[in-house]
């Protein structure tokens, strides 16, 4: 029976891979989740909204997380559904200057576009050039913001200090877990955030190029030779959180 060797707090970024992934390996993965319960913490994060990665989850029959944390982390909701996360859902409402304020400093800018996203405290905007990106830089500085670069000329603006790490990194320390139980997995050119925090990191070989260039900077990275489920077995047997003579 695959088990966990020690304490995990495991952050998971979804995406289509976990429902496209090898199915052996995505049983193994549901197995070793459910017998390890006792010391197993889960995070599922994405730049999605919270009811797509709610909805992500439940297709790929993940268990019940103790977080979601949605819309490039800006968002942060109970795993059982009941609530917001706080004090951190409050502090990042806090940091928010407001969808308005977004739109006006967009506005003045040309060859910026305000794009549509139902995140309350997010806004994707699509840019023209990097004299376009650059002027949006310093207007999100301006408005007390920062931009995450997405994939096809798109940025999100995001309250400052905020992003998928440093959501993950506040709940935590609010939980009193200890950096070295944790294990954060990212996906796309945002998740970078999610490392060089003290704690371990994983990004899958389907990443962008510019992610893994990013990711192997830091050496408590690794690059997972497989993607979902299967790079997920991998991840945790690379760092000793399951067996390295375990076949996935």
């Amino acid at each position: 029976m695959l088990e966990l060797t020690r304490p995990l707090v495991l952050s998971l970024d979804l995406d289509e891979t976990f429902l496209e992934g090898d199915a052996q390996a995505r049983q193994d993965l549901l197995d070793l989740l459910d017998n390890s319960r006792e010391q197993l913490h889960l995070v599922y994060t994405s730049h999605d909204t919270a009811e797509e990665l709610i909805d992500l989850a439940a297709k790929a029959e993940l268990p019940v997380p103790d977080v979601f944390l949605s819309d490039s982390g800006t968002t942060a909701l109970k795993g059982d559904g009941s609530g917001t996360i706080d004090p951190l859902q409050r502090n990042i409402i806090q940091l928010w200057p407001g969808k308005p304020a977004v739109a006006r400093m967009v506005e003045e800018i040309e060859g910026a576009e305000l794009l549509d996203d139902d995140s309350p405290c997010r806004q994707a905007v699509r840019y023209e050039g990097e004299e376009v990106y650059s002027a949006l830089k310093e207007g999100a500085d301006n408005i007390g913001c920062h931009l995450v670069l997405r994939r096809n000329n798109r940025v999100d603006v995001l309250p400052y200090g905020v992003d998928k790490g440093s959501s993950l990194g506040r709940w935590v320390v609010e939980e009193n877990f200890s950096p070295m139980h944790v294990l954060a997995f990212g996906e796309s050119l945002g998740d970078v955030s999610l490392f060089g925090r003290g704690w371990r990191g994983v990004c899958f070989p389907h990443s962008p190029e510019e992610m893994i260039q990013e990711a192997t900077r830091f050496h408590n990275v690794y690059v997972a030779q497989y993607d979902g489920p299967a790079g997920v077995l991998d991840g945790l047997r690379h760092f000793g959180w399951i067996p390295a003579q375990v076949e996935a």
